[in-house]
């Protein structure tokens, strides 16, 4: 299954979850609306931040990252900017000659991937500017208790199987299914971040660089937490040390990289880790949580356009990290491509290409506490020749990350985008693809 495919399951279940709310609480309140919250104008339907990188690559690299050009900011440090700041240097900063060459839609995009939200998104998105916030904030309960579905597979083997008790509706339920409440993100262009329900609560991220807690009952609005980047994975609830008054927090990473723990009952931040410093890492399948770790997996965005012979294919690789629940601090680091990059050609243009590379992984680990194991799907290589380790299966010591074993599924799949038009890197793979992933 794809990662694409993620978001229609979200939806079903969520609906699920408004059937067990109404089945539940039969005098429920009737349908909460809220008044749309518009973009400014000239800022509706702009590509959302999946897309910039194409752009960035194609366009930008010959300065950014181009080991010749002084003073250029690197992609890194462009990541850290907000998107108003990249689209205003562009259009109207020390930018604007290289800016004026690109059409308003690719400086939006390139400003809403790098900076890793939507324009417009930080000012709309925050939840005390929201006319449905909840009246009051009850304790937390433990979210063991009671219906739910937390994470993405909602047990430690991702079975993605629910037993009536949990979801709290039979399957001649389903039929009568109906509406009982919605709510927009702000400024959101796309949602793929599959909920948490738990404890009568709903936790849940978006593009929009925004998480929120609503209450399942009623969409009313408890708090959000502004993460300042895309959010495109399902969130886990669980319990957490150390912070106090804090006994459950919700974990999940980002479009940057970076992994938050907050406060399930008031959005406060516990703390906060960046688990990959390479400027197109990212995280996009659900962290898993297990006896007090917390298994995160790393993808990347670099196999989109690093084509293009500006920029130095490739150095990205996928890993799965544990980090210590109680307190962000990373426990081990299990790379999917163990050898570091290392620079192998320079082209005639001046670019340097650097391999082995690839292997981002696009799911949610699963844990074995039988065989005291993590397993994990790999995705395709970036550079050839494509590591053993990548399209397939890979297992690792839960304790210290440790290699156990690799099954590749797909022999010499190294795939990148660009390649298709006639100027292209030297890094383009002969053949190409065929870009098959293992997922969950």
């Amino acid at each position: 299954m794809t990662p694409k495919y993620g978001l229609a399951i979200a939806i079903a279940f969520f609906l699920g979850v408004t059937a067990w709310v109404n089945s539940a609480h039969s005098q429920a309140q009737q349908t909460t609306t809220q008044p749309p919250i518009a973009p400014p104008a000239g800022q509706r339907g702009v590509p959302g931040t999946e897309n910039g990188i194409a752009t960035f690559q194609t366009q930008c690299m010959s300065c950014h990252g181009y080991p010749k050009v002084d003073r250029a900011p690197s992609p890194a440090s462009i990541r850290e900017m907000s998107p108003e700041k990249i689209y205003e240097t562009l259009t109207t900063g020390s930018m604007k000659d290289q800016g004026d060459k690109l059409s308003d839609i690719d400086k939006r995009g390139v400003a809403e991937f790098m900076g890793g939200r939507p324009l417009g998104s930080s000012r709309l998105g925050d939840a005390k500017n929201m006319p449905n916030r909840c009246r009051n904030n009850s304790p937390f309960s433990d979210p063991a208790r009671g219906p739910q579905w937390n994470g993405w597979g909602t047990d430690i083997s991702n079975s993605r199987f629910q037993p009536a008790e949990a979801a709290g509706l039979s399957a001649t339920q389903v039929p009568r299914l109906k509406l009982k409440w919605a709510f927009g993100f702000p400024a959101g262009v796309s949602a793929n971040a599959q909920p948490a329900v738990v404890s009568g609560r709903v936790f849940v991220g978006s593009d929009n660089g925004f998480v929120y807690s609503l209450d399942a009952r009623s969409g009313c609005v408890y708090w959000s937490f502004e993460n300042g980047s895309i959010v495109r994975n399902a969130l886990t609830v669980g319990p957490i040390s150390g912070h106090g008054a804090s006994r459950y927090a919700v974990y999940f990473g980002d479009g940057k990289a970076s992994v938050f723990a907050l406060d399930a009952q008031n959005g406060r931040l516990l703390w906060k880790t960046k688990v990959d410093d390479h400027f197109v890492a990212r995280i996009t399948a659900g962290a898993k949580l297990y006896n007090g770790k917390l298994f995160v997996p790393v993808s990347s965005s670099e196999e989109f356009r690093s084509g293009n012979p500006d920029y130095p294919c490739c150095t990205s690789r996928g890993s799965v990290v544990a980090l210590d629940a109680n307190t962000g601090k990373e426990i081990w680091k299990a790379w999917v491509v163990p050898d570091e990059p290392k620079p192998y050609k320079t082209m005639a243009n001046g670019v340097t290409l650097y391999k082995p590379a690839g292997g981002a992984v696009w799911n949610s680990p699963t844990v074995d506490p039988v065989r005291n194991a993590v397993y994990f799907g790999t995705g395709d290589a970036t550079t050839a020749p494509a590591p053993k380790t990548t399209d397939g299966i890979m297992a690792v010591n839960i304790n210290t990350g440790e290699f156990l074993w690799a099954y590749q599924a797909t022999e010499n799949d190294v795939f990148m985008g660009g390649c298709n038009g006639p100027v292209k890197s030297d890094a383009c793979p002969t053949p190409m693809g065929p870009d098959m992933d293992l997922v969950n």
